[in-house]
């Protein structure tokens, strides 16, 4: 028979890995530059956020449970955003900023992401699938693909010589590229990862690569 004291160890402990997981997404501040006191603000309630989507499905939450959650007044967080829907979206582009540094800093070969993404994925989808549940899932894929669309934008931009224009033009491949590794790794979230970070690359680059390749053909 468990003791009072084992079960509230047990509760302790999964409070605490809830907040480490928490906290490793929460290191950062809001993308827009503005003082401290705003930006912390800002993180307490995106915090509060994150918190709450480990315990309950994101249209369970109420914006009463967010300010009860971050002990601050409904006031203030309307000072802030708009509604859930704008905490969540600022949540996930928090979350997708932080997927960039791990593209852009790890192993990635040239637009593609490298093992580091989808480790970074892995090491917190406790969080990641809490986030990207229900209705969080659509917005994520919706604006995951807008950004990475740009950033791929970029990218293909400097593969071409100065003034050459592609066969296909640069927004519709970037569109293809972004999409297609957006819902790669929507399947590979939903299926519960069944394959390793250095598989899904060798996947994404297999499938993307002579899409690029044909579509940077210079006129």
């Amino acid at each position: 028979m468990t003791g009072p004291s084992t079960t509230n160890r047990s509760k302790k402990s999964a409070t605490e890995q809830k907040t480490k997981i928490v906290q490793k997404w929460d290191t950062a501040p809001p993308p827009e530059k503005t003082d401290r006191r705003v930006n912390r603000t800002r993180r307490i309630l995106l915090h509060a956020l994150s918190e709450l989507m480990l315990e309950k499905r994101y249209n369970d939450i109420t914006v009463q449970d967010i300010i009860d959650r971050a002990d601050v007044g409904r006031s203030t967080f309307y000072a802030h955003f708009q509604d859930k829907e704008d905490l969540a979206v600022s949540n996930l582009i928090h979350m997708l900023d932080m997927l960039a540094g791990a593209l852009e800093t790890g192993q990635s070969q040239g637009f593609l992401p490298g093992p580091e993404l989808f480790d970074h994925i892995r090491e917190n989808y406790p969080l990641f699938r809490a986030m990207t549940s229900g209705h969080g899932l659509d917005l994520f894929f919706q604006k995951g693909q807008e950004y990475w669309s740009t950033r791929v934008a970029d990218r293909l931009k400097a593969l071409l010589p100065p003034g050459r224009a592609p066969r296909v033009p640069i927004p519709i491949l970037a569109h293809h590229v972004s999409g297609t590794f957006v819902n790669l790794l929507k399947w590979w979230v939903d299926n519960k990862m069944p394959y390793t970070s250095a598989e899904m690359v060798e996947i994404v680059s297999t499938l993307v690569n002579p899409s690029v390749e044909a579509g940077l053909t210079l006129r």
